[in-house]
């Protein structure tokens, strides 16, 4: 497999001199992420995941994760379980009603998994805090207590190109899926993917004809260690996304295991650079979604998003990685 081809680095634009009143489309995005808080507030006795957040909010499944944390400072989950400990608490301190009452009203489905919960995220249960404690208190209002919120220092994003890809033919590229998220890392995940799909081509010859290397974390993370979260790694052969060269092809590489072919949405795409480590993207992700995004005034499709990736770790250090975000617009 040659190795991916690198776009010249541009420079960093500053930022704003002055501060701009909120667009029209920065104020549409707020409002709807402004429902799906609504939403959460009055029905924390129930489920609440990503995708049907999204539906209520009127947002696109494939983005509406990733406007939320932006916009929120927190994922979903992490949101969710947030306020759900808030209510707990409030309703432990203020009546006499059995633990299992109280976590069922704010949707935890046992007495066991609230005080599993306020244990992990409080280091309290709900008898002490019955007994007047007060650290639970001081651990659901202390900042650090919000680990997902992004830092001072966030990079600020700007499109380096912008790219087309044309709707015909759909151009479709190899995948595998892993799952799980381990100490809020999908590593383990992204090399069980990269192995399965690399091995996979190299048995079946094609290795040569791979062209573009890409991934996709599809899911809102339930929590740091959540079993479920996916992570799809992607063989593109025949063209380069980077520089849009070439035909794509579908060598015949025997489907097996979690293999699948996955079409790339033809259309326009904002295209952003990040250079360092893969743990740092987040921020990247976060400053697109969050100060990018609405301040453009662009549109999203509802298409997934994606991750290019220019160099590989077995290329350079880490902290020269080149990644490309590429972000569906209309």
């Amino acid at each position: 497999m040659r190795r991916m081809p690198r776009r010249p680095a541009l420079p960093a634009l500053p930022p704003p001199a002055t501060v701009r009143p909120p667009s029209a489309a920065a104020r549409r995005q707020a409002t709807r992420i402004g429902r799906a808080l609504a939403h959460i507030e009055s029905h924390l006795d129930g489920p609440l995941d990503a995708p049907s957040l999204a539906d209520h909010a009127a947002l696109s499944r494939h983005h509406f994760h990733r406007l939320f944390q932006a916009q929120v400072g927190l994922s979903v989950a992490r949101y969710v379980t947030w306020r759900r400990l808030q209510r707990a608490c409030a309703l432990l301190v203020s009546g006499s009603e059995p633990v299992l009452q109280v976590a069922l009203a704010v949707g935890f489905e046992s007495g066991q998994a609230l005080a599993k919960a306020m244990r992990r995220e409080l280091d309290a249960s709900p008898s002490a805090l019955r007994r007047g404690h007060t650290r639970p208190w001081a651990m659901l209002l202390h900042p650090d207590r919000l680990t997902d919120t992004l830092t001072p220092g966030a990079p600020t994003m700007h499109p380096t190109p912008w790219a087309t890809q044309p709707t015909h033919p759909t151009l479709m590229a190899l995948t595998a899926t892993a799952r799980g998220m381990v100490e809020r890392t999908l590593v383990r995940a992204a090399q069980q993917a990269f192995g399965e799909l690399r091995q996979a081509v190299i048995g079946a010859g094609a290795l040569d004809q791979v062209r573009s290397v890409i991934s996709l974390c599809p899911d809102d993370p339930l929590g740091p260690d959540d079993p479920h979260c996916r992570y799809v790694a992607g063989y593109v052969f025949g063209h380069d996304l980077a520089t849009l060269q070439g035909d794509g092809c579908q060598p015949p590489v025997p489907l097996s295991g979690s293999l699948a072919w996955w079409p790339i949405a033809g259309g326009r795409y904002a295209v952003f650079s990040h250079l360092g480590p893969y743990n740092t993207l987040h921020r990247s992700w976060t400053a697109i979604y969050r100060d990018w995004l609405p301040a453009s005034g662009e549109q999203l499709r509802d298409v997934p998003p994606l991750e290019l990736c220019i160099t590989l770790p077995d290329s350079v250090p880490a902290e020269q990685l080149h990644t490309e975000i590429w972000i569906p617009v209309r």
